[in-house]
C-alpha cells in the first residue's frame, strides 16, 4: 500500500479551489455557433516518446510541469506510475508507483488508472478509473471514476471517493460501468467529465463545481439533476473520452478513434454537450482491433495536450496524444507518440481542412530511408527525422481524382525496403502492406507539390521527396501525386 495524504479535502483544498473558481468563473465569449467547415488543421510527424511496454501505456496521457521547468507524466495499467523528463518529448526515463489497486473485493481491486490532473491552489487534482470484478480473459469488467488529491505534485495521492458509477451492476460475461473519462476546466465554475459508458458505448457527461470536486451530477434530458453515484445519463452521441479545452475559442475538443469514420475524429462544443464533428479525420485509420496481434495498427486513448504545461488547457497549438501499437503486433509493444497540432478558424470555409504530415526519416548510416505519415517503432526507432515531404489528405476529396496511397515493405538482399504505391500494388510488386498512408490528389492544384518516389541505389531503398532531382539523395523512379504544401 502507498503511503497517502491524509490532509482533508474540505479543510484545505476547498478554500484553493474557490479562489481558482473565481478566476474560471468569468468565461470568455462562447461561440453559440462553430463554423466547422472554416477549420483548418494541419497535424505534424508523429514522434515515439515512450515504450515499448506491456505493462503500463493503457490510459489517456496526462502531465504536470513542475516549478524546475520538468515534466512529470503519468502513465497507467492497473497501476499508475510517475515519470520524469525535461520536456513532454523526452520521457524514457524510469518509472515509479504512485496509485495502486485496492484490496479484494474493492471497487478498484482490479486497478486505479489516473487520466486527468489539474492543478487547484497547493494541490493537484486527480481523476482515477477504477475497475472491479474483473476477468479480462472472459472480456469482464466493472468501470467507475474516483477523485483524487496530491500536496507533493503527484507523487502520492489521497483517495477522495468513488464519484461517478453506471445504473447497472457488474456482470459475468462483459464490460459494464462508466468510465475511461478525462476531466476537463470547463471555465464557468464547473469541472467536466467525459466518461464512456459501456452499455452502449455512447458518451456520457457529468459536471462537478470546481469549488466541490466530490459532487459530481450527469446530464439527463437537458438537466444537471441526476446524481454521479448510479445516476442516469442522455447519450451525448460517440465523441470519445479524450477531452480539452480550446481557451482561444471557449471550446471543449474531443477526439475519438471511428473506424466507421475512417480515422481519429475531432468533435467541438460551445456548450459542453451539444458537439459537432469535423468531416476529415486528423488521421488515418485502417482499424481498432483490440484482439492483438492483428494485421492493422491501433491507436488508442487519445487526448490533447498543452506542451507549455502538460494540462488539457490549450492554445490553438497543442499536442495530439495517443497510445499506439504497430501493425502485427500485441499489446507488449505499445507506445506513447505525440503530434505537433495547428488548428487555425479561417474566414471562410475551406475546400479541404486537414493535412497530415508525410515524413522522411534517416537511417544510422545515412544511406537509406522511410518515408512514412505513422510512427516508427522496434528497430525503426533508430532513424531520425530528415525532412517533411507533404502533407497527406486523410481521406477521398469529393469530386476530385485522387490516389490512395499504402505503405509496404520487403526484405530485399537481406535489408528492409519501404515503399509508397498505390494501395492495390503493393502486393503486385512483392511488398507485404503495412498501413494506410493517406491520399494524394491525382493531378496538380492549388497549393500543392509533387511527391516523387525516389531510390537510394547504393542502399537500394526508396524514399519519397517533393524536388524533381530527389535533392541530390537518389534517381526518380515516379510521379505518386501531389499534396498540400508543407
Amino acid at each position: 500500500m502507498i503511503p497517502v495524504i491524509n490532509t482533508p479535502w474540505k479543510a484545505v483544498g476547498l478554500l484553493a479551489l474557490t479562489a481558482v473558481g473565481a478566476l474560471a468563473a468569468a468565461p470568455g465569449q462562447a461561440q453559440s455557433e462553430i463554423c466547422m467547415e472554416c477549420i483548418r488543421v494541419r497535424v505534424g510527424p508523429p514522434v515515439v516518446v515512450r515504450g515499448p511496454f506491456p505493462d503500463e501505456l493503457d490510459a489517456p496521457f496526462t502531465a504536470l510541469k513542475l516549478a524546475d521547468g520538468s515534466f512529470r507524466a503519468f502513465s497507467a495499467n492497473g497501476s499508475t506510475y510517475a515519470i520524469e523528463g525535461p520536456t513532454l518529448w523526452d520521457l524514457d526515463g524510469p518509472r515509479r508507483e504512485v496509485i495502486q489497486g485496492g484490496a479484494p473485493g474493492s471497487i478498484n481491486d482490479c486497478g486505479s488508472w489516473l487520466t486527468s490532473t489539474m492543478r487547484a491552489g497547493d494541490l493537484v487534482l486527480g481523476f482515477v478509473h477504477q475497475e472491479h470484478a474483473c476477468d479480462y480473459n472472459q472480456g469482464r469488467t466493472y468501470k467507475s471514476m474516483a477523485v483524487a488529491s496530491s500536496a507533493d505534485e503527484g507523487l502520492t495521492w489521497n483517495d477522495l471517493g468513488t464519484v461517478i458509477t453506471g445504473t447497472d451492476t457488474p456482470q459475468p460475461d462483459r464490460t459494464t460501468g462508466e468510465g475511461d473519462c478525462t476531466m476537463v476546466d470547463g471555465f464557468d465554475g464547473y469541472l467536466y467529465a467525459y466518461c464512456l459508458r459501456n452499455s452502449d458505448w455512447q458518451t456520457i457527461v457529468a459536471r462537478t463545481p470546481l469549488s466541490n470536486p466530490v459532487s459530481w451530477r450527469k446530464y439527463y434530458e437537458g438537466l444537471w439533476d441526476e446524481p454521479g453515484l448510479g445516476g442516469r445519463a442522455s447519450d451525448i452521441g460517440f465523441i470519445g473520452t479524450g477531452a480539452g479545452y480550446l481557451k482561444t475559442h471557449d471550446w471543449v475538443a474531443a477526439v475519438a478513434n471511428d473506424t466507421w469514420f475512417g480515422g481519429l475524429r475531432l468533435s467541438l462544443s460551445a456548450d459542453k454537450v451539444n458537439f459537432l464533428d469535423l468531416d476529415e479525420p486528423l488521421l488515418t485509420i485502417d482499424g481498432s482491433d483490440w484482439d492483438r496481434p492483428a494485421e492493422t495498427d491501433l491507436i488508442a486513448y487519445a487526448t490533447i495536450i498543452n506542451p507549455a504545461d502538460g494540462s488539457n488547457i490549450v492554445d490553438d497549438d497543442f499536442l495530439l496524444s495517443y497510445i499506439y501499437v504497430p501493425p502485427g503486433k500485441g499489446f507488449e509493444s505499445r507506445y506513447l507518440v505525440h503530434h505537433d497540432v495547428s488548428l487555425s478558424v479561417e474566414d471562410q470555409p475551406m475546400g479541404v481542412q486537414v493535412g497530415m504530415a508525410l515524413t522522411r526519416w534517416s537511417a544510422p548510416d545515412g544511406e537509406s530511408y522511410i518515408t512514412s505519415s505513422g510512427p516508427l517503432t522496434g528497430d525503426r526507432l533508430a532513424y531520425s527525422r530528415d525532412a517533411k515531404v507533404a502533407d497527406l489528405l486523410t481521406h477521398a476529396p469529393e469530386g476530385i481524382d485522387s490516389i490512395k496511397l499504402a505503405e509496404c515493405s520487403s526484405v530485399q538482399a537481406g535489408h528492409l525496403d519501404h515503399i509508397l504505391d498505390r494501395a492495390e500494388s503493393c502486393a503486385a510488386n512483392g511488398y507485404m502492406p503495412e498501413r494506410t498512408a493517406g491520399w494524394l490528389y491525382a493531378a496538380e492544384q492549388p497549393g500543392t507539390v509533387p511527391v516523387y518516389r525516389c531510390l537510394a541505389q547504393v542502399t537500394e531503398t526508396h524514399f519519397a521527396s517533393s524536388a524533381p532531382d530527389c535533392e541530390g539523395l537518389g534517381q526518380i523512379e515516379s510521379l505518386l501525386g501531389y499534396g498540400l504544401a508543407p
